[in-house]
């Protein structure tokens, strides 16, 4: 009499296995398309901020009034006219302003001026005009404005270490969430601060953010914006996600 061979099937799926599964690299794919989403975001804002940081005006100070109304007595009605003094101050200036020896931002601003008129002349007449009260106060904003560009130029190159780590692999976490996070506070804090600046400064200069002050600012909002969408549909994939028990071993004897 024969006997009967016992044969182990190869390891099978249940059709609950194969659905949980398929449910998944759904949820998989749409992660996917996030992942790309947010690291073309990223992209973009890392290379308008490198634009704004090294070539593009953050701060724009305009000096505007008679020549009367600066040099007093020593100018004469028939001489009179108006006097504009303008000057346009990149990151890299609050970086590098100080090694050209200036003594004070007076001399600072007369030097770099584009209005074409002579630097002794545009300091004479900002030295009759402006208190010492002034003229500290001038100074206290480069220098806060000077440790703003360094911490923003470390964040920036902070960003651009940690996403080419993080993000090459799809990963995500604390480190990339605090660089996002202190990038955006520090272009926000900065536009802020020149806002102030500005408002402090009314009645005697027009201060005010320039372009790259705004594009800063506008990619800082974004990639947050971006970046909290991205975490929140994560999160909810993740918590889509549907555990696929372990195969089953289907015995099938003859």
């Amino acid at each position: 009499m024969a006997k009967r061979s016992k044969k182990k099937n190869p390891n099978v799926l249940s059709e609950q296995q194969k659905a949980d599964i398929r449910h998944n690299q759904e949820l998989d794919l749409k992660k996917d398309r996030l992942d790309k989403k947010l690291n073309i975001t990223v992209g973009i804002v890392i290379a308008i901020a490198v634009i704004a940081f090294l070539l593009l005006p953050a701060l724009n100070l305009n000096f505007s009034g008679s020549l009367s109304e600066f040099l007093g007595d020593l100018v004469t009605e028939e001489n009179d006219q108006e006097m504009g003094v303008t000057l346009d101050m990149t990151y890299l200036d609050f970086l590098f302003a100080m090694t050209k020896g200036y003594k004070d931002s007076i001399e600072y601003i007369a030097n770099s001026n584009a209005s074409g008129i002579g630097a002794s002349i545009v300091e004479s007449a900002f030295r009759s005009k402006v208190t010492q009260e002034d003229v500290e106060m001038l100074d206290g904003a480069y220098m806060a404005s000077f440790v703003i560009s360094i911490l923003l130029f470390v964040s920036l190159i902070v960003l651009v270490v940690i996403t080419a780590i993080k993000r090459s692999k799809k990963a995500d976490g604390v480190s990339f969430l605090t660089a996002v996070i202190i990038f955006c506070a520090l272009a926000i804090a900065q536009w802020i601060f020149f806002v102030a600046v500005g408002a402090a400064s009314a009645g005697r200069a027009q201060i005010q953010p320039n372009i790259a002050s705004y594009l800063l600012l506008a990619a800082a909002v974004t990639l947050r914006s971006v970046y909290g969408v991205y975490r929140n549909k994560v999160k909810k994939l993740n918590g889509q996600r549907k555990p696929v028990g372990e195969i089953q071993r289907v015995k099938d004897e003859r």
